[in-house]
């Protein structure tokens, strides 16, 4: 089945939001490992663009929110050549992916998504050690996160540390910050 951009459902529920047209039922924990940690390819740009809204939605941003963050969420395919890109799959599925923008130095960690319901079972750690590995390899001592909040926890458990906050004002939390973090290559 082909996807599409996530939005609003027809019938005019406003407060329902299609994420993507897909086989909802999670992964068999029994089946999370082994997992395959594998190069992206253009063929799996809808199932991560995909995995990287529902992942932005977990953390109960609201419709309008998620609806304003569509084109960043989404990786463009010209990115694959340029940035190092990885998925995890779980079954054939992609359950989540990581990519790295080495664009300056440090690199910079262009994005980390695991599907909510995979979340807590190390596929993130997997990814994330993916990407210091790669980056290690370039010679790369650091890379650069603009962590959302709700990443903060889990960048800190791997060691990185906060380097300063960016104002990031939304709906209904005016003081809200996205940490800047740093974090050493050698935590892989």
């Amino acid at each position: 089945m082909a996807g599409r951009l996530p939005g609003r459902t027809g019938g005019g529920d406003e407060n329902r939001l299609t994420i993507w047209p897909y086989d909802p039922s999670p992964p068999e924990r029994s089946n999370m490992h082994p997992h395959l940690i594998r190069r992206a390819t253009l063929a799996d740009l809808t199932q991560m663009n995909r995995v990287a809204f529902e992942s932005k939605a977990h953390w109960a941003y609201t419709i309008r929110q998620l609806e304003a963050w569509r084109d960043d969420l989404m990786t463009p395919s010209h990115t694959l050549a340029s940035h190092p890109t990885f998925v995890a799959e779980v079954g054939g599925r992609v359950v989540g992916f990581v990519q790295l923008a080495p664009c300056a130095s440090p690199w910079s960690l262009a994005s980390l998504w695991v599907l909510p319901e995979c979340m807590g079972r190390g596929l993130g750690k997997a990814l994330l050690g993916r990407a210091l590995d790669i980056a290690r390899a370039a010679g790369q001592t650091d890379i650069a996160i603009d962590a959302d909040p709700n990443a903060l926890g889990f960048y800190q458990s791997f060691g990185a540390r906060r380097q300063s906050v960016v104002s990031a004002p939304i709906e209904g939390q005016p003081e809200r910050v996205r940490p800047q973090l740093l974090l050493a290559t050698s935590q892989a």
